[in-house]
């Protein structure tokens, strides 16, 4: 596949053509993925190159003043995306890959659950998590993958503390996987998150003495037709925005998705050599690359629409 050519999100706002400054110049809302985006590493203090730095937390402050919302959108589950949407000051949150919508973050937080093609019954006293594990397909793929393939624990506290999709890592046969979950009696879909790149903790998964991680994915398996592009759309049209005031920000084939959400998308530079990213962006007219890697480039992004409003 021939390597994906994208316009650099601008860093310079004083040298935009007028089109191009007044389009992003009307963007108020930010729906971005965290980790390999916002976040170059586990901590909001560190730049790309994993350095102390309070750039983030700056630009983040900065945001909040020009009138910016910042929305993460997730594959962590309720308890980790929440308590970083607290801790860094942002006004609601999308979690496990857009199956839990938090329109308002507060003492009376607003949240629903969204399984998108699978039917769910809200009285039937489960989650959305335990309907698609009573089924039994996620243990026929632990099977299957007994040497490859493991349940991701969310910070160590344990995969069944998922609410919605249920979160995997490693390396499997996908459309063996796809083929498994279709015959599952649910509408279920095999979304791979990226690539892993530090495991902590116990795992079954070849681990190198650095600590790094090679080929390992994170998988999240979800209701069919439930992803982060129809997850932000959704969001969108629940608070009511216009999508040209909207950009969507990741580094992965999953955050792609939500290019078709928004009137404009930044792929991290860290993910542009992904073939499934640039296979996702071929036909999508809308699409930057940022100037840097992750928390670097999402921060001169930001602060390019900061400068323009």
């Amino acid at each position: 596949m021939p390597s994906l050519s994208l316009p650099t999100f601008p860093t310079d706002p004083s040298m935009l053509p007028a089109d191009i400054a007044d389009r992003l110049s009307r963007i108020k809302h930010i729906i971005s993925d965290t980790d390999g985006t916002m976040l170059g590493g586990s901590s909001a203090l560190t730049a790309s190159d994993g350095t102390p730095s309070a750039e983030l937390a700056a630009t983040l402050v900065e945001a909040k003043r020009a009138g910016i919302d910042i929305i993460p959108c997730t594959g962590r589950n309720r308890a980790m995306t929440r308590e970083d949407a607290r801790i860094l000051g942002l006004p609601g949150w999308i979690g496990e890959m857009g199956g839990i919508l938090c329109l308002h973050e507060g003492s009376q937080s607003d949240w629903h659950y969204y399984t998108a093609d699978m039917p769910f019954d809200e009285s039937c006293g489960k989650t959305p998590h335990e309907v698609i594990c009573e089924t039994g397909v996620i243990d026929r793929m632990l099977e299957r993958w007994y040497d490859c393939l493991e349940t991701y624990h969310d910070n160590n506290i344990g995969y069944e503390y998922r609410e919605v999709t249920v979160a995997l890592r490693g390396a499997v046969i996908e459309d063996e996987a796809q083929q498994m979950l279709d015959e599952s009696g649910l509408p279920l879909y095999l979304a791979d998150n990226g690539f892993v790149n530090h495991i902590t903790g116990a795992t079954i998964l070849p681990a190198f003495e650095s600590g790094q991680i090679e080929d390992v994915h994170t998988y999240h398996v979800t209701p069919r037709g439930l992803d982060k592009g129809t997850a932000a759309r959704r969001y969108i049209e629940l608070m009511g925005w216009d999508p040209t005031e909207v950009m969507c920000c990741g580094d992965s084939p999953a955050d792609c998705a939500m290019a078709s959400a928004a009137g404009t998308f930044l792929l991290m530079r860290n993910g542009i050599a992904n073939p499934k990213a640039q296979a996702a962006l071929a036909t999508a007219g809308n699409a930057f690359v940022s100037a840097s890697n992750s928390t670097d480039g999402f921060c001169q992004a930001l602060r390019t629409l900061i400068a323009l409003r």
